[in-house]
């Protein structure tokens, strides 16, 4: 599970701090993000409409 933790630390501090990073670090972030976004945007019901 360290290990897991240690994994997407390394992945985000890549990605966004340093800029370096390779297309498997981007599509771990990618998920770590864009899960709890669609699962809130889908629990709200709709895009917000302004």
């Amino acid at each position: 599970m360290k290990n897991a933790i240690n994994t997407i630390l390394t992945d985000l501090n890549h990605v966004f701090v340093k800029g370096d990073s390779d297309k498997v670090e981007q599509a771990r972030v990618f998920f770590l993000l864009a899960i709890p976004a669609l699962s809130l945007l889908f629990t709200i019901g709709q895009f917000p409409v302004y």
